[in-house]
């Protein structure tokens, strides 16, 4: 009896031994698969930060805060050309009111985000804009759409196309517009910073310049009205030019420079060309039928900035122009949106180390 007793003590100690070893080899290896996971983690979150953000420090001083804010006044301008292709070619030149805009935007390191509010009377517009900016990557979002009273600015190919726009003929309520893109650039030179350039997160020390290769996505949607010209117009215009709805798709590769300026202590001017190779893919929508075309294009993005930047305070006025171009054997479109901007901005949370 006590031979048994002993033998089944000695046997619930055996199972228990068992039971810590095995949990604390499974516990072992937990903690070494965590650790690989967490030094994987770490390894991909280096390589990525080496990525878009390694700079030259001698050119470069990198964003030492966190967080920015920055009040700003934005210039809108539009321009949209429609054009029948052709011996009688016949061309119609569209720009809305400039749209004045104050704007107060918050960042969070790379994200920049704002809310604006027009500064004068107007129609309603859907304006929305998301700009992502590291050292060496930038990545931009805007999604438009609009329904404005439109200036006629130019006619060729009219009958007496001065007088048609001197007796009340000259403003077009037949057009609305809806534009989605998305652009990505990276900056190859390292002694170059695309943030220090244009969002003022990062501070050029020594002017430099770079190549810059990027992509970009974006969609144009037009409905026009063409029964909303004047009479006098509207009898002129070529059967081509009467579409309801152009829409096309564009992919586009972009290659450019960009060059920063470091003209005096913290005064930075700033200039980048980027013309495009595109593909757009559209539909053509007439009263009576529907064509479905492709072609290849050319595209121009064009920015310009003069900035100053100690590091905690900046100061800036830019420039951004988007110009896109379709055409095909009927008809071709010239349209692009600028934006002017100035603003000021005050960088606080400072990093640790």
């Amino acid at each position: 009896m006590l031979k048994r007793r002993v033998g089944n003590i000695f046997s619930s100690r055996a199972i228990i031994v068992i039971i810590v070893l095995m949990s604390s080899i499974i516990s072992t290896a937990q903690n070494k698969g965590g650790e690989k996971i967490k030094k994987a983690a770490q390894a991909t979150a280096d390589f990525v930060d080496y990525v878009l953000n390694d700079v030259d420090t001698a050119y470069v001083e990198k964003n030492k805060y966190n967080f920015t804010i920055m009040p700003m006044y934005t210039l809108h301008y539009d321009h949209y050309s429609f054009a029948a292709v052709g011996n009688d070619r016949q061309n119609i030149v569209l720009t809305p009111e400039n749209r004045n805009k104050l704007t107060l935007n918050f960042g969070w390191r790379w994200l920049l985000i704002g809310y604006g509010i027009d500064l004068q009377e107007a129609r309603p517009r859907t304006d929305f804009n998301l700009s992502l900016y590291s050292s060496r990557f930038c990545l931009d979002l805007f999604y438009r759409k609009s329904s404005d009273l439109y200036k006629i600015k130019k006619l060729t190919g009219f009958d007496n196309e001065k007088s048609l726009l001197h007796n009340g003929n000259s403003y077009f309520d037949g057009l609305d517009v809806k534009q989605l893109g998305v652009s990505l650039y990276y900056v190859f030179n390292k002694r170059v910073s695309y943030n220090a350039a244009y969002r003022q997160m990062d501070k050029q020390r020594m002017s430099a310049g770079s190549f810059v290769l990027g992509a970009g996505y974006n969609k144009q949607e037009f409905d026009f009205n063409h029964d909303e010209f004047a009479p006098a117009i509207k009898e002129q215009l070529d059967d081509r030019l009467k579409f309801k709805t152009l829409e096309y798709n564009d992919f586009s590769l972009n290659l450019g420079y960009c060059y920063n300026w470091v003209f005096a202590k913290n005064l930075t001017a700033s200039a980048s060309l980027t013309p495009a190779v595109s593909y757009k893919k559209a539909s053509l929508e007439y009263a009576d039928n529907k064509e479905k075309q492709g072609c290849i294009s050319f595209d121009l993005t064009t920015r310009a900035d003069i900035a100053y930047n100690n590091g905690r305070y900046y100061a800036a006025a830019s420039f951004v122009s988007n110009t896109y171009h379709y055409s095909k054997s009927d008809i071709s479109t010239l349209n692009g949106f600028g934006i002017f901007k100035v603003y000021v901005g005050y960088n606080f949370w400072r990093r640790k180390k």
